[in-house]
């Protein structure tokens, strides 16, 4: 009896784990080191963001993640970096933190290649009281959290200018597995994702900028995923944008830049049938830089970019 509650509560944790394994935000264009580690010190400013993310507003137990990130320019060719967060979905509440690595090469004197490493430590705390039992034979799911520590890794380059970057990234290289007791261990571990990104500012005129841009994700455990998004920018201080999430959601954004402040938001509407239930995701983008160095080939999160 004892195994068959575990599993039945291993595969109700494979299914949060496979919708919501990593943290995300809709806004990750203002910032290219939230996707990819090889993106630290590329704009040449000190860069410290948060963001605030409520995910289905109106659904029970729907995701909610809040971060805090820094990145900077160390030395004339290092960018380090790292990131604080916290995620819960439903009964998984996942806490932890990144430190981040990357080496900038000249290739011309328009663009560099970054490559990034980060190295991760999460605290996954599964909470036994939010699942109702039928059978009260086993006590130690009655009460208490099960907790996994998991380290990991991502890898990622990135080839950027002054008005675009393209860029891979690799996080979860290592797919760990949960250590929440031996019987969850072969159902419940980390997947590998795989991300492929490119933005490209172009100037309408000299007030007006127009920024597409895209993020390809794959996992071998998922179906190949998209999103296509432009951003409108007025002026290098005020923007709006549209996204489109490949059969998840449409996404409107606003945000200005006022000196070194930078405040964004975005509203996920809902195109999946979870919409007949879901108010929609909204996420608030707050950030301040310092300038370092020249700005030669900054490019992301500085800036209006």
């Amino acid at each position: 009896m004892k195994k068959f509650i575990y599993t039945t509560i291993a595969l109700g944790l494979s299914y949060l784990s496979f919708g919501q394994q990593l943290t995300f935000n809709s806004q990750y264009m203002l910032n290219p080191y939230l996707i990819n580690p090889a993106a630290a010190g590329t704009n040449e400013k000190v860069n410290i963001a948060t963001s605030f993310r409520q995910q289905w507003a109106g659904f029970n137990d729907a995701p909610r993640t809040q971060m805090i990130a820094f990145n900077m320019l160390a030395g004339d060719n290092m960018g380090v970096g790292g990131t604080i967060y916290n995620d819960v979905t439903g009964p998984l509440r996942n806490i932890g933190l990144t430190g981040s690595y990357a080496y900038h090469l000249d290739i011309n004197n328009d663009s560099k290649i970054s490559f990034g490493l980060s190295l991760s430590l999460t605290q996954h705390v599964l909470d036994a009281n939010s699942f109702v039992l039928n059978d009260e034979v086993d006590a130690t799911l009655n009460s208490g959290n099960m907790k996994s520590l998991n380290p990991d890794a991502a890898f990622g380059v990135q080839y950027f200018g002054e008005k675009f970057h393209i860029g891979i990234a690799a996080p979860q290289l290592i797919e760990n597995k949960y250590k929440f007791g031996n019987d969850f261990e072969e159902i419940n571990r980390h997947v590998r994702h795989y991300y492929l990104t490119g933005a490209y500012r172009f100037e309408i005129n000299n007030e007006l900028e127009i920024e597409p841009s895209n993020l390809l994700k794959y996992t071998p455990a998922a179906p190949f995923q998209f999103d296509i998004n432009a951003r409108l920018i007025y002026s290098k201080a005020m923007w709006v944008g549209l996204s489109y999430r490949d059969r998840a959601s449409m996404v409107a954004m606003v945000g200005m830049e006022r000196g070194q402040f930078k405040i964004g938001y975005s509203y996920d509407y809902v195109v999946s049938n979870i919409r007949n239930y879901s108010g929609g995701t909204h996420e608030l983008y707050l950030s301040f830089v310092i300038k370092q160095g020249s700005s030669r080939s900054s490019f992301g999160h500085g800036s209006v970019q």
